[in-house]
């Protein structure tokens, strides 16, 4: 009888744990956006009369940054964004080439590994924003569409601050 039951109770803890498991990561992607912040920014600037490139106020531009963390079981892609404060929503990453750091847009986006994260930092990856509609001052916030290949659309809060 007491063999019987210790059978029963060990049956019960097997299933109960398998359950748990299976619950512990999503099957697909899971993307979780934190530490988001942007940099301040200005609507338009002059562009340099001096060196003979450009006549008269340029579209401003703007970069977000945040922590990409994927805690599901799939890879996952950043492909781009929508926001009411820019024209255009980009993701770059800044490279050296010589002497020389140039930012350059990613056509395929950003990959987010399965159980992984990527960082978008000053100086590496980041969110651009093109064509800022509006001045972005300091303790501001705004709405941030992130487009994720898998995950679809996932809506964030940056808030400006000076890096």
């Amino acid at each position: 009888m007491q063999i019987k039951a210790f059978g029963i109770l060990g049956a019960v803890l097997l299933i109960l744990s398998g359950g748990l498991v299976a619950c512990g990561t999503p099957p697909g992607p899971s993307i979780e956006a934190e530490e988001v912040w942007a940099r301040p920014a200005i609507t338009m600037k002059e562009s340099d009369a001096s060196s003979g490139e450009g006549m008269g106020p340029m579209p401003g531009t703007g970069a977000v940054f945040m922590r990409l963390r994927n805690v599901g079981g799939e890879p996952d892609r950043l492909t781009g964004g929508q926001t009411d404060v820019a024209e255009v929503v980009e993701i770059h990453e800044t490279v050296m080439e010589g002497d020389v750091m140039k930012m350059r847009m990613l056509p395929e986006g950003l990959a987010v590994p399965a159980k992984g994260e990527v960082l978008l930092k000053p100086g590496g990856y980041h969110v651009m924003l093109i064509g800022i509609k509006r001045d972005l001052v300091v303790g501001d916030t705004f709405a941030l569409d992130l487009e994720l290949e898998k995950s679809g659309t996932i809506t964030i809060q940056p808030e400006i601050r000076e890096p």
